[in-house]
């Protein structure tokens, strides 16, 4: 079957009423009225045809119409997850609001990776705060290497509510889709780095593989947030892989639930390695579906409020370098965001 199609298809059930009551009823012990069941489901209807328009739209406002998608199926997992929220009294604000856009583009388009968002009170803070900010991945348990899955729950981001900043960049550069393509395209190094998480009886395991630009032991400690004490080697080679040079560092433990939490936020996309992300500058870690609103919402404004800016980077005009990666990042919202709040609504 289609993955897209199949996608849709699961998404669909919070389009039927009888179903969404029984949801509601399984979750939060209490019937859902008929006006509240039908705020629910007009938002997974609006964001699912959203999404088919911008199937079929030009690429002029293609992003804009998959930015509206997010907001108004984000706003339908608020709406289902929090038992109290009806649609009067969610705020009528995106949550994140644009920083110094008119500076940063008034010279040209080369700087676009630049742009940067604050969070305000609105949709993304409340879906931070009614999802759960977490990343399915794996590793390997001892003994034999034997495959397990899991999920590491971080702490809601310090920035919905710190004032701190995110740039485009930020979100790129920790964007495992588009890893190789991200150097290429900025000529900076990624944010992503492969690696491997094994289980033992001294706690978790980490081993980063080839990890550039990283010259002392303190920088990747800060770069992935680790706990204080935490030992960081070098080493040649790993149980599984013989990439150099190669970072290693163990979260130590017993209870291999609790270090879950402790472990750099990473991804696992069914190969022998796992995608490791280095912390935002502020100490946040983000799961995918958080970064992806973001990155959704501003190449969403940048389309809606600087067309010219859009146009320019669609045509190929000079200081274009981000082009290729924007145009990734577009087809992964289009392509993920959808599963990725399948996934999130019944965490």
């Amino acid at each position: 079957m289609d993955h897209k199609r199949s996608t849709w298809e699961q998404l669909s059930k919070y389009e039927s009423h009888d179903f969404v009551g029984k949801w509601f009823q399984r979750r939060h012990g209490k019937e859902l009225n008929a006006g509240r069941t039908k705020e629910i489901i007009s938002c997974f209807t609006q964001g699912r045809e959203y999404f088919a328009s911008a199937a079929g739209a030009a690429n002029s406002v293609r992003p804009l119409l998959l930015y509206y998608g997010v907001l108004a199926l984000s706003r339908g997992v608020i709406l289902l997850r929090d038992g109290l929220k009806s649609e009067s009294s969610l705020k009528p604000s995106h949550g994140l609001e644009v920083v110094g856009w008119q500076s940063i583009l008034s010279s040209g388009i080369q700087n676009v990776l630049d742009l940067q968002v604050r969070a305000t009170a609105g949709t993304f803070t409340e879906l931070a705060a009614t999802t759960v900010n977490s990343q399915a991945t794996a590793w390997w348990n001892d003994p034999g290497l034997q495959l397990g899955y899991y999920g590491a729950v971080f702490p809601t981001p310090s920035f919905t509510s710190n004032g701190s900043l995110l740039t485009l960049d930020d979100l790129f550069s920790r964007d495992h889709r588009f890893r190789s393509l991200y150097a290429e395209a900025t000529e900076r190094p990624s944010r992503v780095h492969l690696g491997e998480i094994v289980a033992s009886t001294n706690g978790l395991e980490v081993s980063v593989f080839a990890m550039e630009g990283v010259s002392t032991r303190e920088a990747v400690a800060t770069r992935f947030g680790l706990p204080d004490g935490t030992v960081i080697q070098e080493r040649r080679g790993t149980r599984r892989m013989q990439l150099i040079p190669n970072v290693y560092f163990i979260i130590e433990g017993s209870d291999l639930n609790a270090l879950k939490s402790k472990l750099p936020a990473n991804h696992y996309d069914w190969g022998d390695v796992i995608f490791l992300y280095e912390d935002y500058t502020n100490g946040d870690k983000f799961s995918d579906f958080l970064r992806m609103f973001i990155a959704s919402y501003i190449l969403g404004m940048l389309v809606r409020y600087y067309p010219s800016r859009w146009m320019s980077l669609l045509r190929n005009d000079k200081g274009d370098a981000a082009q290729p990666l924007i145009m990734a990042a577009i087809n992964g919202i289009e392509a993920e965001f959808p599963l990725l709040l399948s996934h999130e609504i019944n965490r």
